[in-house]
């Protein structure tokens, strides 16, 4: 009785797997279909961009105020990385 049910449950399995291999192009067609958009549309802006010009910053270096990124340029280039927190 129980190697019946198993070989049913088994069989099944094999039944599925192959269909959905068999049909896996229209199934990824079908999970996907409204996945993606055309175009970026709203009007998030997420900063700067390549090669923009950065703005002027406020900030306190090793106990003096700086206002300019200009310093920290190296002919290598720089990363400059800021977090902007929740508590302003």
């Amino acid at each position: 009785m129980i190697k019946k049910i198993l070989a049913t449950v088994v069989s099944l399995l094999v039944l599925v797997v192959g269909s959905a291999f068999l049909f896996k192009d229209q199934l990824m067609g079908m999970i996907t279909e409204e996945m993606f958009i055309a175009g970026d549309t709203d009007s998030f802006d997420p900063g700067l961009a390549i090669g923009g010009n950065f703005p002027a910053i406020k900030a306190v270096y090793q106990g003096r105020e700086i206002t300019s990124i200009n310093e920290f340029i190296s002919d290598t280039g720089m990363i400059f990385i800021t977090n902007r927190s929740a508590d302003w």
